[in-house]
């Protein structure tokens, strides 16, 4: 397990491996797998994103009564209106309400890295899926940046809101979103990191 990011870019350049493949290899070690087992487990928590996303009902209420519908709503106003801040981010806030609302209605609930900011990993990664069409293969070494970025944030500060706040969580959540994204669409080694910063000290 790594300590830092600065860790993680030193392993990179002294073995020659790309950011995501470090991950994988720093996962077979702690977990004793191989790589096949690695990826499969990689793979069944982008189908646990995707399956929580597809099995959104927008007709149920929490058991307060405060949460539900509201995904259902975003997703009816982006088909007959002109969003703000554009097509594929209006499908971002559309995935993220989904998959909060589902967390809250008790639904499958996806902790990415926690369940309070649930929303935010796989909207970013699932929309721009959709979108771009790119292959699971791509999306799966995006989830280990995501992943690696996140265990050391939890390492060296907090993912948990009860601890560091809702910022602690949205945060981190944010963080791993941005590296993955940034790294899928073809960003260098540095720039991932620059841009898991920017979100890091924004939100």
């Amino acid at each position: 397990m790594f300590g830092s990011i600065k860790e993680i870019l030193d392993k990179c350049e002294s073995d020659g491996r790309e950011f995501w493949r470090v991950i994988l290899e720093d996962d077979m070690s702690d977990r004793n797998v191989d790589e096949n087992e690695s990826a499969q487990k990689m793979r069944e928590l982008w189908d646990a994103m995707y399956q929580a996303a597809k099995g959104y009902d927008g007709s149920i209420k929490s058991a307060s009564g405060l949460s539900g519908g509201d995904g259902k709503k975003m997703e009816e106003y982006i088909k007959t209106h002109e969003c703000l801040c554009g097509d594929f981010m209006g499908k971002v806030i559309t995935e993220a309400l989904k998959m909060g609302e589902s967390n809250a209605c008790m639904k499958r609930i996806v902790a990415a890295p926690t369940a309070g900011a649930c929303g935010v990993l796989p909207a970013v990664l699932i929309t721009y899926e959709q979108f771009h069409k790119v292959p699971e293969a791509k999306m799966l070494e995006g989830m280990y940046i995501a992943a690696g970025v996140g265990q050391v944030i939890a390492e060296r500060a907090c993912i948990a809101g009860a601890q560091g706040g809702c910022q602690a969580e949205i945060g981190s959540a944010s963080c791993m979103a941005a590296t993955a994204i940034t790294y899928i669409r073809g960003g260098s080694t540095k720039q991932i990191f620059d841009a898991g910063a920017f979100a890091l000290k924004s939100l």
